[in-house]
């Protein structure tokens, strides 16, 4: 078999197994129950995706002529409705629930609406057209989502005492990435004016077979984080009349009122209540623990102690878990795993991280030096 027959088949293969997988993805993810809207808008993106696949089927099966141009070009803009999915995706990622389906749906109208005027008029501007919008809406997008992002991070910072599936520094990845790969299509395509051409060379051959399995890998990764991905749901403030509220603290914010705070201790409190030990702890439930506003208790966390909500609630995760290693021997039958659950943590790698930050080495360390 030489390469004229050898590339065009390796193609077809994986843009077939690849365009098979991103459509079990995809309805995978339609057919999950409780499913959020950017699980959805992914999996209506992974059948978009999985369309467009068909392009190197339907190329390679014209000559290089003027329909074979014609095609692939209607077929590249179509990819660009694929990015307008993307960047819907990505929106309902950082703001869950906040658009409508109908707002949303705008991302794609430039796209569909390059299609329809190039099948019209046939004209090669429509192209580089769409590719300059396409680099400058992705700018100001990705410009907008990473700053959405790192406010995010940092409200669950002050809220939640894990965020294990709840941050986004995972998607400032994606994003990059997917920006990334935006820009360099745009500079091949308006330097070499690529869109004119059918691609059969041996190399532009082998290079879409090596994107088919790039894009398995990336929406492999996508998919895992996805489904793990939870959404923070905000909490209503604890009720003013609280009886626990009425014979703790005053009712305004002023200097008195964190005098308070101070004087009934409330460090000693969470560790005499355990109240750390409950891995779903947010600040608006420690503050109906102690019958406060959650406003007033973050005030209080930032002000006098100096942290956030997760530094503050995970140092007394971390200290219960020194406590338990200075009770356990060599011969001790738990896991560090066990560990980590026992003192708070969903999760043993942030159990791992706050430990080795607060006391400078990984807890195994720790306890085989205690063990000496």
């Amino acid at each position: 078999m030489n390469s004229a027959q050898f590339y065009p088949l390796l193609l077809c293969l994986a843009s077939g197994f690849t365009m098979c997988l991103l459509a079990v993805i995809g309805i995978y993810l339609l057919r999950r129950n409780n499913t959020y809207q950017f699980q959805l808008a992914f999996a209506v993106v992974m059948l978009m995706l999985s369309i467009g696949f068909l392009n190197n089927f339907i190329v390679l099966a014209f000559s290089d002529d003027d329909t074979a141009v014609f095609i692939n070009m209607l077929l590249i803009l179509y990819d660009y409705v694929v990015v307008g999915g993307y960047m819907i995706f990505v929106v309902t990622l950082v703001f869950p629930g906040r658009f409508s389906a109908l707002k949303l749906s705008l991302f794609e109208v430039p796209y569909m609406l390059s299609i329809a005027m190039f099948a019209i008029t046939q004209s090669p501007l429509v192209y580089p057209i769409v590719q300059i919008y396409t680099l400058a809406a992705s700018s100001v997008l990705l410009v907008w989502m990473l700053y959405s992002i790192k406010r995010y991070n940092r409200m669950l910072l002050d809220n939640v005492g894990d965020i294990e599936h709840l941050n986004l520094n995972w998607a400032v990845i994606l994003i990059v990435l997917l920006y990334v790969v935006q820009l360099l299509w745009a500079v091949e395509s308006l330097s070499n004016q690529s869109w004119f051409t059918v691609p059969t060379a041996d190399s532009n051959l082998l290079f879409d077979t090596l994107w088919c399995f790039i894009t398995i890998v990336y929406v492999l990764f996508i998919l895992r984080k996805i489904v793990q991905q939870q959404v923070l749901v905000d909490e209503p403030s604890p009720s003013q009349t609280s009886s626990e509220k009425d014979s703790l603290l005053p009712d305004e914010t002023t200097e008195e009122y964190y005098k308070v705070l101070n004087t009934i201790d409330i460090d000693n409190l969470i560790r005499g209540k355990q109240y750390y030990l409950d891995t779903a702890l947010t600040l608006h439930k420690l503050a109906t623990h102690l019958g406060t506003n959650r406003q007033y208790l973050s005030n209080f966390i930032n002000r006098e102690k100096q942290k956030t909500f997760y530094e503050y609630i995970n140092d007394f995760r971390v200290e219960a878990a020194k406590h338990l290693l200075d009770g356990w021997s060599n011969g001790n039958e738990h896991s560090m795993e066990d560990l980590a659950a026992m003192s708070g943590f969903n999760s043993y790698s942030t159990f791992l991280r706050q430990f080795v930050k607060k006391y400078g080495v990984s807890p195994s360390q720790y306890l085989k030096e205690s063990n000496k």
